[in-house]
């Protein structure tokens, strides 16, 4: 075949892909994608490229991302999109450094870079950079101030330092902008939680729970609300529903262990507490230590 007849059949390949991608399926995207990289032989189409990076890193494919992204870099080194997602690889590998100097490299290449600002001050916050984490959360809202995971995440890094009140101003904006998604409810249950205003807590807890029926931790967090009012049945409750939501969550086995002692339910306590741990080893190490486990320790540990 001729270079013409080539590169009309690569165009062909990378529109297939397209279309697959617009219906979400990934793989026959790649496929098609990677025909037409084949067949083109040259630098090929930088968004085709970017796509293909993005399907490898959500197949968990680093090392075939990270290499299509140095690709665009070498031939269009003003690529914002494509620092950025090397700064994604680097993020989820813990390389938290590298990751920074790949955001900063984005933003370097795209002022307005929104999406960009925002991850990265996801990474201060792991990091617990607290001033870094802020600004440039405030940065992406001074972008798109309806971003709604910035608004939640800003709000969450203020509840993290114990600034409540200006986290609860944060959480209600964004109930404002999307009263129907579950986070905005939780997250001003736990703000009036930790206020003890209970009864607005549960209020927020429910209609959380009313539109996200499965989250193990409305339930775990209901429990221990009720739990530090020592209405230990009730607590129960709750906890019994959310493993019957989510029967492999061994953090709900955990703490109903321990509630099963405060009800001097030994045995229940003790099955909850080995279930724990086979569900979760690290539950181990917490029986070792956890003063509410002292009384059975020896027996789930045995």
């Amino acid at each position: 075949m001729n270079t013409r007849t080539n590169l009309r059949i690569s165009n062909n390949y990378r529109i297939i892909g397209e279309n697959f991608l617009d219906q979400g399926d990934y793989v026959k995207a790649l496929i098609y994608y990677e025909k037409s990289k084949k067949l083109n032989g040259a630098y090929s189409d930088t968004d085709m490229l970017l796509d293909m990076a993005y399907i490898y890193y959500d197949q968990d494919r680093l090392t075939e991302s990270e290499v299509v992204l140095d690709e665009i870099i070498l031939h269009t080194p003003d690529e914002s999109r494509a620092y950025f997602g090397k700064a994604m690889i680097y993020e989820d590998q813990e390389d938290y450094s590298l990751s920074e100097s790949y955001y900063l490299k984005a933003i370097e290449h795209d002022q307005a870079y929104q999406q960009a600002y925002f991850f990265l001050a996801g990474l201060y916050q792991k990091m617990g950079l607290f001033e870094k984490s802020e600004n440039n959360y405030l940065k992406s809202l001074s972008l798109d101030d309806t971003d709604y995971w910035s608004i939640i995440n800003l709000g969450s890094l203020y509840e993290e330092y114990d600034l409540d009140q200006k986290a609860e101003q944060y959480f209600l904006k964004a109930l404002e902008i999307d009263p129907d998604h579950p986070a905005s409810s939780f997250n001003l249950a736990v703000i009036h939680g930790k206020r003890k205003e209970y009864e607005e807590a549960e209020k927020f807890y429910q209609r959380s729970l009313s539109l996200d029926p499965s989250n193990p931790y409305i339930y775990l967090n209901l429990s221990v609300m009720h739990k530090e009012k020592k209405d230990y049945q009730k607590a129960l409750a709750f906890l019994d529903k959310g493993i019957s939501e989510n029967p492999d969550e061994g953090f709900l086995y955990y703490n109903r262990s321990i509630l099963h002692l405060l009800e001097n339910n030994v045995s229940q306590a003790i099955q909850d507490a080995k279930y724990s741990c086979r569900l979760d080893e690290t539950f181990i190490d917490f029986i070792k230590t956890d003063a509410d486990m002292k009384r059975i320790k020896s027996e789930v540990l045995s």
